[in-house]
């Protein structure tokens, strides 16, 4: 026994049990890259809103008028703005609990994509039913990070009702018809594009023997078909509902 500064050590023990050492870039490597850099940009553009006395707020919501005369940039940047600390507070929140898990198992690029869509379902949604409202937040993009995971589930032949998502898409869409300020369609689309995204990352592949590249490639295709139509119903004023 080796005596230690409290009590005696086994050299035995100390030998098959030795210290690991775990550096600074290991630790970086371990963050989930595509996840830190969406809440790092979000709370940058939060600061800038915060920084610029409204201006960025007015010049990168989405409002559907000012799309239709060109200012196509709303559909994207919107995403990245919020109205108030708590909002994008509970938004980032909700990002690093579905990010980490669905960027580790699906890779950065599907990852990657399932958020676009869902950012982009949003705008879309927001642009066909409720064209003339203002509005901002990445909870689009956030939900469809949530309807990807559910895609990938039920490919997976998990009933997404018997987890925690159901409830949590239940909430979310009661939600806008409790707190007026918050987007039912905004919501609604980002979910919808989600799992349509994440449908094409995981079943094609899976369960239709699809290339993995394939898949990417249909999936890319959608986010920037919902990208097209999202422009095209800003010039059309949305849709009559």
């Amino acid at each position: 026994m080796n005596q230690a500064s409290v009590g005696y050590h086994c050299p035995q023990c100390i030998a098959s049990h030795g210290q690991k050492v775990v550096t600074a870039q290991a630790v970086l490597n371990q963050r989930p890259p595509i996840t830190t850099a969406l809440i790092a940009a979000n709370v940058l553009a939060f600061l800038g809103q915060l920084g610029s006395s409204g201006d960025l707020t007015r010049w990168g919501l989405l409002f559907g008028p000012a799309v239709a005369v060109g200012e196509w940039w709303r559909v994207i940047t919107a995403g990245f703005l919020h109205a108030g600390l708590l909002h994008i507070g509970f938004n980032m929140y909700a990002l690093w609990i579905f990010g980490p898990t669905l960027e580790r198992g699906l890779g950065a690029i599907r990852f990657a994509l399932i958020y676009l869509a869902g950012l982009l379902g949003g705008s879309l949604a927001v642009l066909a039913f409720n064209h003339e409202q203002s509005t901002l937040g990445a909870s689009g993009a956030v939900l469809g990070l949530a309807g990807g995971i559910a895609a990938v589930l039920m490919a997976r032949g998990i009933n997404i009702f018997q987890t925690s998502l159901g409830a949590i898409f239940l909430i979310n869409l009661a939600l806008p018809l409790l707190v007026p300020q918050i987007s039912f369609w905004g919501h609604l689309g980002g979910i919808a594009a989600g799992f349509a995204a994440g449908f094409l990352v995981s079943w094609l592949p899976e369960r239709a023997g699809l290339p993995e590249r394939a898949a990417i490639g249909a999936t890319a295709a959608l986010t920037m078909s919902l990208f097209v139509v999202s422009l095209v119903l800003g010039d059309l004023g949305g849709l009559a509902v």
